[in-house]
């Protein structure tokens, strides 16, 4: 029972219909065979039940007197015209003791001395009742022969049914070779009907497995108006509507950071603003605004585009969110909206990796003729991070003190020319026990555009 299982569950859904449906066609011919079968017998025994009895009328009537006289003879004749008769296969009389007079399946008179059981028990039966029995091959039946009130013999006639079996043999016969071309009719039918059933959910099962792996342009035809028809109607509208969000998703990746989309998908951003211990990097191009002006602006955007994504990756390899791109600049936040551990060193080896791969892409730019300086500067404090804008046009950023120290320490990159990562002195403090681990130099204190008091400014040499 359990491989059967097995085997039923592992095969398609095309076999199981056609499975079910022929043994359903075969069963219900076989059951009309059965049941024809069984109607034709109930007549055939019907029909020759009244044929032997009109015939027992008949020979009761007819040998009374021969009966009476005992003219044997006369009795063997009749039983010889009888038994011409292909249907009958037994005619018998008895006298009045049971005992055999005439037999139609012997040849001559006979003259038994002795009563036979069965002609004994006849002659014994009441008037108007017939004794019957179903033999293999035959019916048999008999009554006693009545003169008066009383008994003067017995007659005993049997029927052939071969009749009723080549019947049923022809019936059966038909029934199977009825059941054969219903079944092949009908497996024909049921295999078309199954492949329209099974073919069209096969081609949604491929599509959604190719829609598993990424592959959201998938469609289906919709080649009717019945259920499967609505199931891939169905199908196409999900998988538009997948389409659509996935592209959403990446729009939204692409204008707002992955670490912002994947904490309000989460809901981890508290978007009406809370403070925030972070680290803030702002990096941009120096002297950019004269490389526009000396190229095309196709130019312009090539650089920008070999560069940003550079930034772009030291930033995630540190946990960095980039938080929105500026023309050359970019703000990079650590601490928001993630909490970030030692943001300030992991700030600074952001800063590093973004050195390196700016030496690393001049070397391909020298060929053109082309280089490039980029200028960092890195301040840790506290700020609100939050949503800003409009209901129709938010944003998720940072604002306060915080994020405007760091953006005008990254301009005195302009004062310090041979300096390219500076950092403040609470990003210095912010370091810990991972200051040991960087080469900085003091660079004095530096008044600050819109503080009261100057703060002293570190620039960052390399690691230690």
């Amino acid at each position: 029972m359990k491989r059967f299982r097995s085997y039923w569950l592992k095969l398609s859904l095309q076999g199981k219909i056609v499975g079910l449906t022929s043994l359903l066609v075969m069963a219900a011919v076989f059951a009309l065979t059965f049941l024809s079968i069984q109607r034709e017998r109930a007549n055939f025994q019907s029909e020759l039940f009244e044929q032997a009895n009109l015939l027992l009328d008949a020979t009761s009537l007819t040998l009374r007197d021969q009966l009476y006289r005992l003219q044997i003879d006369e009795l063997n004749d009749m039983a010889n015209v009888i038994s011409r008769n292909p249907d009958v296969t037994v005619f018998m009389v008895y006298d009045q003791n049971g005992r055999v007079l005439v037999d139609s399946s012997r040849e001559g008179l006979l003259f038994s001395q002795t009563a036979d059981p069965l002609g004994a028990s006849l002659v014994r039966l009441a008037e108007g009742t017939t004794y019957s029995e179903w033999q293999d091959g035959q019916l048999l039946m008999g009554r006693a022969v009545i003169l008066g009130n009383q008994p003067i013999g017995a007659v005993l006639i049997g029927l052939s049914t071969d009749p009723l079996n080549q019947k049923i043999r022809t019936i059966t016969y038909q029934g199977v070779l009825l059941g054969l071309i219903t079944l092949v009719v009908g497996a024909a039918m049921t295999v078309f009907l199954a492949r329209q059933i099974a073919n069209p959910l096969r081609e949604l099962a491929r599509a959604a497995e190719k829609m598993a792996d990424g592959n959201l342009s998938m469609r289906v035809a919709v080649k009717s108006g019945d259920e499967i028809g609505q199931l891939a109607g169905a199908f196409n509208e999900m998988a538009t509507g997948l389409q659509e969000r996935e592209w959403l998703k990446d729009m939204f990746g692409r204008f707002v950071s992955q670490e912002v989309a994947e904490a309000i998908r989460n809901g981890q951003v508290i978007l009406e603003g809370e403070n925030r211990q972070v680290s803030v990097l702002f990096c941009d191009i120096r002297e950019f605004t004269d490389f526009s002006e000396r190229h095309t602006p196709q130019e312009v955007v090539k650089l920008l585009n070999e560069f940003l994504p550079l930034v772009v990756q030291a930033a995630q390899r540190y946990g960095g969110m980039v938080n929105k791109f500026g023309g050359d600049s970019t703000l990079i936040i650590f601490g928001a909206p993630y909490e970030v551990q030692d943001n300030a060193y992991k700030a600074i080896l952001t800063a590093l990796e973004i050195r390196m791969a700016v030496r690393r892409l001049n070397v391909s730019l020298a060929e053109r003729g082309e280089t490039f300086r980029v200028g960092v500067g890195i301040n840790t404090g506290t700020a609100l991070a939050g949503a800003v804008g409009p209901m129709e046009r938010q944003e998720y950023t940072v604002v306060g003190n915080t994020v405007n120290l760091a953006a005008r320490i990254d301009g005195l990159n302009k004062q310090f020319p041979s300096h390219d990562i500076l950092i403040s002195p609470w990003t210095y403090d912010a370091l810990g026990e991972h200051r040991s681990k960087f080469n900085l130099i003091s660079l004095g204190s530096v008044q600050i555009r819109g503080r009261s008091d100057p703060i002293e400014i570190w620039a960052v040499q390399g690691k230690a």
